[in-house]
């Protein structure tokens, strides 16, 4: 099936191969995630890369997607290590392609007939969202593109961004994503205060539900979670009930309920001792500030 790259600004130098080969890894694997060895039900796939000065970010669309990424972070001739923004653009690329499937096919059931003349609503992009960017970094792992170390980086680091956003304890996900049109698309300087991110706190209750399925008295996986969805709602559409049935049947009811509070709660996750118990250990560090007096200060 083919698949192409169109990129526009690059600099002199750019390794075009190695993006082409890099992000046709990346796309073997998910096919193979939701499809095994059958092919996908598009015929043809563009991604459309626009290398700019400053931007990043994507749309995805049914067959293709639409790019923005730093000239900077496109990857060059000689260049050996994947710097820390070709990472970044390859995990836009596997997020953007995971939505083909987990939102442009397998979408909440709001949005089976979108109403164009005004916003649409649902509760559930901290699964859409959320759950593609786990996977978004997670499939850069899985395909060797970058190594446990640097995956565990990467979670780190989002792990830190939702524990210093305040917002966190007044929204739920749940709430951020029903409020996506009028707060997530509207910032001011009160946004971190008052709202919590669907996308980086999604991830992690996505890795938290993979990280319970795994060490289930029946273990399962979240990938396992994921096609049995697809299987059974790609064509009626997703509600939040078909999400809860689905891990109570593949991990068991008390997982499902814990599922609905980590979605409609407030606060930190109960991510440390599940990640123990998978042999990883959360380090915390203090953060020594001075201020203008000299004095210095302890922030956890």
């Amino acid at each position: 099936m083919p698949h192409e790259f169109v990129v526009a600004g690059a600099w002199p130098g750019f390794d075009g191969e190695r993006l082409l080969a890099d992000a046709r890894r990346i796309c073997t694997a998910q096919i193979a995630f939701w499809h095994g060895r059958r092919k996908p039900a598009f015929e043809r796939y563009v991604f459309l890369l626009w290398a700019v000065e400053d931007g990043y970010g994507g749309l995805e669309h049914r067959a293709s997607t639409a790019l923005i990424a730093n000239r900077r972070d496109l990857p060059r001739h000689g260049q050996r290590q994947a710097s820390e923004g070709y990472v970044n653009l390859l995990g836009l690329i596997s997020h953007e392609y995971f939505h083909t499937w987990n939102v442009k096919r397998l979408k909440p059931r709001e949005f089976l007939r979108y109403d164009y003349s005004r916003e649409n609503y649902t509760e559930l992009l901290w699964f859409f969202e959320g759950f593609t960017s786990y996977y978004d970094d997670l499939f850069l792992q899985r395909t060797g593109l970058i190594d446990a170390a640097q995956y565990l980086k990467l979670l780190g680091r989002t792990i830190n961004g939702v524990r210093q956003t305040p917002g966190r304890e007044v929204q739920s996900v749940a709430q951020a994503s029903f409020d996506a049109w009028n707060k997530y698309y509207r910032t001011d300087e009160n946004t971190p205060n008052a709202t919590v991110s669907y996308y980086t706190k999604g991830s992690l209750i996505a890795l938290l539900l993979d990280l319970r399925l795994r060490s289930a008295e029946q273990p399962g996986s979240l990938d396992e979670l994921m096609r049995l969805l697809w299987q059974r709602h790609a064509r009626s559409g997703l509600t939040e009930a078909d999400i809860l049935a689905a891990v109570a049947e593949c991990g068991g009811a008390a997982l499902a309920d814990e599922l609905a509070g980590w979605v409609h709660g407030r606060g930190d996750l109960p991510l440390e001792a599940a990640l123990l118990a998978a042999g990883i250990q959360i380090d915390r560090k203090s953060t020594r500030l001075n201020s203008s007096h000299s004095q210095q200060s302890r922030m956890p």
